[in-house]
Parts: structure tokens; C-alpha cells; sequence
């Protein structure tokens, strides 16, 4: 009973006005809103600080607590994104820097304030950490409103701004997952006053969210959430944790005509410099010809494991096998080399020059690399080509082929990996997205660019997400499907209630809720079952076995090669 008055005092809420709740911060006041399909009032409170503004001499650092305010916050108005460099034209946003520094705030969209303890959605997107999203408008939280969750969905700084290190006590690095963990220390003490449950907190991830969501599932933050959905993104892929980041923080001050060797001298001159150069310069302070030496995806400066052992990330997610033991839903759409093959799509006259320059990238982190000067680099690749485009050269007919290649290596292995090493202990829920409509945003914005139509079949990244969540500029899409019932609605809304059963009942299908006339099974890895959404959503199993088979056996294969080679050259040495 206590707890229940004491709940009741952190709410001033009175129907017809704008809401207010007390946090453990101070008042905060929001605004009434309005669901899509239903028109179902509920309340968001837009703009919460969570951490002091990382400016000034706190730029690159980690995240400090904020103070309580004073008065009642204004709630009302998103914040803008973290400041970062939109390089990604289907957006059809302005490309270049946008954004701004001050940007550690979150918003709560819940269903109601009251004493019912709702299932909580902690919605985290970006693209490779590297850029984010418009916040409503891009994804607004209607459909999971209708389905009484509580949505809340913070922002942390991308890029070089949050994750910029040198690898030691100054500059120890990950000041972007740092952001997150704070942020979700605020949300397990206040959710409850937004009509949240701290118990029932579900990680929602997709691309670069996703990646972050695992990292927070392998450190302390673990034990602030209950359950974790990672969609099209996983930590295991080569763009992430990548090693040696110092040189490239030394290498940028290099470029910017620091003059200093002090790393914490070097710091409060990086405090001081333009974001603009920052962005102009961050690529460069990759090491030259990075790809092709490492068969590693590039990607300047992004999450790593840290040097400190009190660190947030101290270990390698392949390395700690078996310690998650949480629910999680993991998967993946259709087609994701679509996006990523938007050079060739926009440029297909440039394809032809992959026979000469041919992008090997391995699909996890692995022990050993390939010299690409020896003979074996090149037979490994003509092993890839053989698997992918058969004996024939390659022509701009084998752009199918190639995303698929690179839709692989990038994403869809790594992420049946996670599955397999999930599964080990935890009841891990497998999809696989392959259902195309107008509510495709993603895909049909790209197709939009795209000079070749063949081989564009399928989903690409981020397809799903215009499902889940209200994409503004598709209302009278859905608004149309609603209004004939028609199968795309359909499929819809049984994505949003399987999505929503999770984060309740850490199971997409139960017995008194289920959407499907089918149970959605756990992945075993004996049987390897998935759900396979598409028109008739069946169970199906062993996805795409005979390309993750491949990737097994070549790398198995070229360890051999290159360990026996290597011991044959000690040798050789030593006489």
C-alpha cells in the first residue's frame, strides 16, 4: 500500500491537461498525443536530460550524471540528434553534417500514468553507430501504444565523438554505449512513474542499435534490462572492435596539426577543434589500404574492447560463449547487401571493376589474415567467386549475386553466430524477414536510386521497421491498408503483437495471445528453427545453411593453409 501512495504522489496527471510526473530529477511535463489506427490518447515526455551535455572539456569523455532541476521541465519538443555526418542519400535528407553536440536526452511515449506496470521497449537505432534517426519522424511509437507497451528511446553520441580513444586512462574509449548505460540507469529508477515496469524492460535494437545491444548484453548494463531483440546487427561482424584505435586517434592529430605527444595535452585540443574538421578528416585516420590487409570492414571509429580491466568492455563477445542468459529475439531480412550495394545499384558501370579489385572481407573476427601479396590471397578469392558467381567473369548480371556476397559477409552470418551462441543458454527466438509492401521504406526509397532492377527482390536492411513502428510519411499507406483490411495490414499487425508478446511475456506467440496460427518455436541447434515471415508465415528450418556452410569451410580451409605456411616459413628461418 505504501508503494502504491508513493507511486500515486509522482503523478500529476488531470485528463484534458497536459501531464506531469515527478522523477527522481525533478517535474517533468509532456504532452497529450494521438495513435494512428485507433486514436488512442496517450503521453509523451520528449527532450529528458540524462546526462550533463558532453561539450566543451567534456567531449570524447563519459557521460557524467546530471543534476536535479529546479521548477517543472518542459517535456514537449524532441531534441535534435547527436551530431553526426549523414553520408546516406536514401534518407533524402540533406547529406553533411547535422546534429548537435548537446544530446544526451530520451523520450517516454506510455500508454497511460497509473499503478499498472506495463512491459517497457527501450527502442536504440542507428546506422553502424555512425549515424542516427529523426527520432517520431522517422519512427513514431503508435502501434505499440495500441498494444499498451511503454516505448522509450534514448540518444548517444556516434562516431568519433563517441568513440574517439587513445587506449588509456584520459581517452579510455566507448563514451557512446557509456551514454546508453547511463541513460538506462534513468530509466530503471523512473520508469515505473511513467506507468512502466523496471522488471520488464526489453532492449529493442536494429543495425547499429543491434550492435550496441549485444556489446550492453556482454558488460554491467546486463543487469538493467530483462530481454534483448537485435534486428539485422550483431558485435560478432568485423566493422566492430576493431584493434590498435590509438593509432588512428594519433594519426587524426597528426592530420589536424596537433603538435603535442601527450595524449591528455592531445585531448583538450580535440575539445577545441570544429566538428566539421573532425568529419572532414576521420576517415583518413584510417590505416591505408585497411580492407584489404585485414579483410576487415572499415570503419573509423567505432565500439572497442578496452585495455582497463575494469573497463566496460573487457572481452570479445565470441569469447564469453554461454553467460547470456537472457530471452532474446535475433534476425535478419531477406536481402541485406541491398543497401550496402548502393554504389553498384546508383553506378552499375562501375561493377565490372570487382574482377580487378574484389572486396574479400572475412564474416567474423578470426586469428589469422591473408597476405595480399602472396598467391593465396588471390585463390581465396577466386574460392569466394566460385561459391557466389560461378566460373564466369563477373558482369553487371551478377549484381544479384554480389548482394548477396556482401549481405553475408556484413550481416547475415554473423548474425545466425549470435544465434548459435545464444542458444547455448538462453531461449532465443530466430526470424527471418522476407515480406514486401509499401510499408518497405527502406527498399523503395533505394529502388527509387537504383539504375538496375534485377536482383533487387527481397528486404532490405531496416525494411521491418515502417511495420513496428509509424513511418509519417507512409499515413495514407496505412491508413489504406487499414481500411481494406488487407494482407499487408495483416501482416503488420501480427508483427507488432508478436513484438509486443515478447517484450510482456518474453515469448512472441503464447497460448493466450497468440497471432499466429502456429507456435513460434525456440532455436535448438540441432533443429535450427526459424520464423520465416513472408506471405504465409511458416516455421521453416537450417536458414540458408548451404552459404554459412561455405563460409565454415573456407575459413577452416585458409587457417590451415596459413598456419601451415607460416610454421613452413620458421623454419625455413631457422636453417
Amino acid at each position: 500500500m505504501f508503494r502504491i501512495i508513493i507511486l500515486f504522489l509522482n503523478v500529476y496527471l488531470v485528463f484534458g491537461d497536459d501531464p506531469k510526473v515527478e522523477t527522481t530529477h525533478g517535474v517533468v511535463q509532456g504532452k497529450v498525443l494521438k495513435t494512428l489506427y485507433e486514436e488512442k490518447e496517450y503521453y509523451g515526455f520528449m527532450g529528458i536530460p540524462f546526462a550533463v551535455p558532453p561539450v566543451k572539456e567534456l567531449r570524447f569523455k563519459a557521460p557524467q550524471e546530471i543534476d536535479p532541476w529546479n521548477g517543472t521541465l518542459l517535456a514537449t519538443k524532441e531534441k535534435p540528434a547527436c551530431i553526426q555526418f549523414n553520408n546516406d542519400v536514401k534518407k533524402g535528407q540533406p547529406l553533411g553534417q547535422y546534429g548537435v553536440e548537446d544530446c544526451l536526452y530520451l523520450d517516454i511515449f506510455t500508454p497511460n500514468i497509473d499503478q499498472n506496470r506495463r512491459a517497457v521497449i527501450v527502442f536504440i537505432y542507428n546506422d553502424r553507430l555512425q549515424n542516427s534517426y529523426n527520432k517520431t519522424l522517422d519512427y513514431a511509437p503508435d502501434f505499440f501504444i495500441e498494444e499498451d507497451v511503454v516505448i522509450v528511446t534514448p540518444s548517444h553520441r556516434l562516431s568519433t565523438f563517441g568513440f574517439l580513444s587513445f587506449e588509456d586512462e584520459h581517452l579510455p574509449g566507448n563514451a557512446g554505449l557509456l551514454d546508453l548505460y547511463l541513460s538506462l540507469k534513468w530509466i530503471s529508477k523512473n520508469i515505473q512513474y511513467f506507468g512502466g515496469d523496471p522488471e520488464r524492460i526489453t532492449l529493442m535494437g536494429s543495425q547499429g542499435g543491434a550492435v550496441a545491444i549485444d556489446l550492453l548484453l556482454h558488460s554491467k548494463a546486463n543487469e538493467l534490462f530483462h530481454s534483448a531483440i537485435l534486428q539485422s546487427g550483431t558485435s560478432l561482424t568485423t566493422m566492430y572492435l576493431q584493434e590498435n584505435v590509438r593509432e588512428r586517434t594519433f594519426k587524426l592529430r597528426e592530420i589536424l596539426k596537433i603538435p603535442s605527444t601527450n595524449t591528455e595535452k592531445i585531448l583538450k585540443e580535440l575539445q577545441n577543434v570544429p566538428p566539421s574538421d573532425i568529419f572532414r578528416y576521420e576517415l583518413q585516420a584510417m590505416p591505408d589500404d585497411y580492407n584489404k590487409d585485414q579483410q576487415r570492414s572499415v570503419l573509423s571509429f567505432g565500439p572497442i574492447v578496452e585495455k582497463r580491466p575494469d573497463g566496460f568492455i573487457t572481452e570479445y563477445p565470441e569469447n564469453k560463449l554461454g553467460t547470456i542468459n537472457k530471452p532474446v529475439m535475433i534476425g535478419m531480412n531477406s536481402r541485406e547487401g541491398l543497401a550496402l550495394s548502393i554504389y553498384y545499384l546508383t553506378q552499375p558501370n562501375f561493377f565490372g571493376t570487382i574482377n580487378k579489385h574484389y572486396p574479400l572481407i572475412m564474416p567474423k573476427r578470426l586469428k589469422y589474415k591473408l597476405n595480399p601479396i602472396h598467391d593465396n590471397y588471390i585463390e581465396a578469392i577466386e574460392d569466394v567467386k566460385k561459391f557466389y558467381f560461378g566460373k564466369n567473369k563477373i558482369t553487371i548480371k551478377n549484381i544479384p549475386e554480389f548482394i548477396n556476397y556482401i549481405g553475408d559477409v556484413i550481416t547475415a552470418y554473423s548474425i545466425n553466430m549470435m544465434v548459435e551462441n545464444f542458444a547455448n543458454k538462453s531461449s532465443v527466438y530466430y526470424y527471418y524477414f522476407d515480406y514486401y509492401s509499401g510499408l518497405n521504406q527502406n527498399k523503395n526509397n533505394l529502388l527509387k536510386l537504383s539504375e538496375v532492377s534485377d536482383g533487387t527482390w527481397g528486404t532490405a536492411t531496416g525494411d521491418e521497421l515502417c511495420y513496428l513502428f509509424k513511418c509519417p510519411e507512409l499515413r495514407r499507406t496505412y491508413q489504406k491498408y487499414k481500411q481494406m483490411l488487407a494482407q499487408e495490414y495483416q501482416i503488420q499487425s501480427k508483427m507488432v503483437k508478436m513484438w509486443a508478446n515478447f517484450a510482456k511475456h518474453s515469448n512472441p506467440t503464447p497460448d493466450e495471445n497468440n497471432p499466429l496460427n502456429l507456435k513460434w518455436p525456440t532455436y535448438e541447434t540441432e533443429s535450427k528453427k526459424y520464423l520465416h515471415i513472408k506471405e504465409n508465415i511458416e516455421v521453416g528450418e537450417k536458414l540458408l545453411e548451404e552459404r554459412f556452410k561455405f563460409w565454415d569451410d573456407f575459413m577452416k580451409k585458409w587457417e590451415e593453409i596459413t598456419i601451415n605456411e607460416t610454421a613452413r616459413g620458421k623454419i625455413e628461418d631457422e636453417l
